[in-house]
């Protein structure tokens, strides 16, 4: 198989450059993963995507890698251990409430996502201060929330998780925008209680809310 791989530190592309010089089917692009269009800089569309994230810029790079149309069958990420547990989380666990957040349903809404294991900070030279873990995400050909129009969605949802303690019905009026009176008659639709709070939702009922809510279509 053909590898295309992007490294911003010029050190460990030098190191590349020695270390691989007899693998023709391996290319490394010195570049800056958030500042340029990573599926652009494969001569075809990737299979997979395998990555060691910055724990600093987890987030961003996830969105290009998911959020993006020409997103690959699988991708494999090693993550802080603490976002690792936020990707995972499902609505109907018990800890849910204290680790499911947008992250959650931003990647679950491209992607079924798997921890496959942890990676303690021994593995690391030198260690870091937390636990790490390998996520294996099998993303969706379409997203769940289809069709609504995802940039909107998602905002919906980023924007009524900034109050997540708070219960829906005040929830929804803060950055979300929706009045009182607008929030009660979209939670009765989408046959959500309003005493809830958003980790407590499933994927399912964000989409119900959102379509309540009047977020619109693609």
């Amino acid at each position: 198989r053909s590898v295309t791989a992007v490294e911003l530190d010029p050190r460990m592309v030098a190191v590349l450059a020695d270390t691989l010089a007899d693998r023709s089917n391996v290319r490394v692009v010195q570049a800056d993963a958030l500042a340029v269009d990573l599926y652009a800089q494969c001569p075809r569309p990737p299979t997979r995507i395998v990555a060691n994230l910055p724990y600093q810029i987890t987030t961003p790079l996830l969105e290009r890698f998911l959020a993006d149309a020409r997103r690959p069958p699988l991708v494999v990420v090693l993550v802080q251990e603490e976002v690792a547990r936020r990707m995972v989380a499902p609505s109907d666990s018990g800890r849910a409430p204290r680790e499911r957040g947008y992250l959650s349903v931003f990647v679950q809404s491209f992607a079924t996502a798997h921890l496959v294991r942890r990676v303690p900070a021994r593995s690391f030279r030198p260690p870091p201060r937390v636990s790490s873990a390998i996520v294996a995400l099998a993303t969706h050909e379409r997203p769940v929330f289809a069709p609504l129009e995802q940039r909107a969605f998602l905002r919906f949802v980023s924007d009524v998780f900034r109050h997540r303690r708070k219960q829906l019905r005040s929830a929804l009026g803060h950055e979300a925008g929706v009045d009182r009176d607008r929030a009660a008659a979209a939670l009765a639709s989408a046959a959500i209680d309003a005493r809830r709070r958003p980790e407590e939702l499933s994927l399912d009922e964000w989409v119900a809310l959102a379509t309540a809510v009047g977020v619109p279509r693609g």
